[in-house]
């Protein structure tokens, strides 16, 4: 089950949130700035306006989160991300993705397929879900919004970026219907 906001019922549409590399970089050693977090081994940094981007776009979107890292981790830095404002429909770590293997990188990966969330009575038309790796959401691509690797920069303003479009297309009936590769360049965020 995924919460309190199942099926058709909901108001907004759904925005589910990827962590590392989107909204958030955790490393072993820390960089050379004040980190946002400390979580066992890992110094957690935010990547800039995230607080700013969750809390401007929970009253367009209902906020869901789902990362490839275990709960343990995922857990205590959404709820850092998420203090003080409306809890998220869901919060999903790598027990609910599908094991993959990537036969040209040589590497497992997790693979997050949309069809859970229709499971659970929602229909993804109105679902977006926001990630840095294509191969992972690859097979509703047409729900996927790709962002930019976030590898700890200060000077970062995809999200700023990211939050005006979102705002821009949060009425759309049906967001598989748009072209999402050039997000970036739509005309409306010049």
């Amino acid at each position: 089950m995924l919460g309190k906001h199942l099926g058709n019922s909901m108001d907004k549409p759904l925005l589910i949130l990827d962590l590392d590399e989107t909204l958030i970089r955790g490393v072993t050693e820390p960089l050379e700035r004040d980190y946002d977090m400390l979580l066992g081994p890992y110094f957690v940094y935010f990547r800039p306006h995230a607080r700013d981007f969750l809390g401007n776009l929970e009253n367009e979107y209902t906020l869901g989160f789902w990362s490839s890292a275990t709960i343990s981790y995922v857990g205590p830095i959404c709820r850092q991300l998420m203090k003080g404002f409306e809890d998220p429909l869901f919060v999903w770590d790598r027990e609910r993705c599908t094991h993959r293997f990537d036969h040209f990188k040589k590497e497992p990966y997790y693979l997050k397929d949309l069809r859970r969330i229709e499971k659970n009575g929602l229909s993804l038309n109105r679902v977006l879900i926001v990630d840095d790796e294509l191969r992972k959401v690859s097979l509703q691509y047409g729900n996927a919004v790709i962002v930019k690797q976030y590898l700890g920069q200060t000077s970062d303003y995809e999200l700023l970026h990211l939050e005006r479009y979102l705002s821009l297309i949060a009425r759309e009936p049906d967001f598989r219907n748009i072209d999402k590769t050039e997000w970036r360049q739509h005309r409306e965020l010049t």
